[in-house]
């Protein structure tokens, strides 16, 4: 093989291109790893947010947390009536 120089340039050629295939899967993998990683600190982000949220809708009275359950559903009411109407 090492006779005849076209089938040792095809050899690096194709030596070149696995390389070049790895180098493109590694920065691949490298954004899908960043991605993963800025979602898991929002989830936490969100996570604490709910607990806090949590902890202030059990200190409320009764007659709050009846409105504030009103407020919610009716939000949540006038969203997914947003949507049917852009649907």
């Amino acid at each position: 093989m090492k006779d005849n120089p076209f089938l040792q340039f095809m050899a690096d050629q194709v030596r070149l291109t696995g390389l070049l295939i790895k180098y493109f899967y590694l920065h691949v993998r490298y954004l899908y790893l960043l991605i993963r990683y800025c979602l898991l600190k929002i989830e936490g982000a969100a996570l604490i947010e709910a607990v806090e949220i949590w902890y202030s809708i059990k200190s409320m009275s009764k007659e709050n947390r009846i409105i504030f359950a009103a407020c919610i559903a009716v939000s949540i009411y006038g969203l997914a009536l947003v949507t049917l109407i852009r649907l």
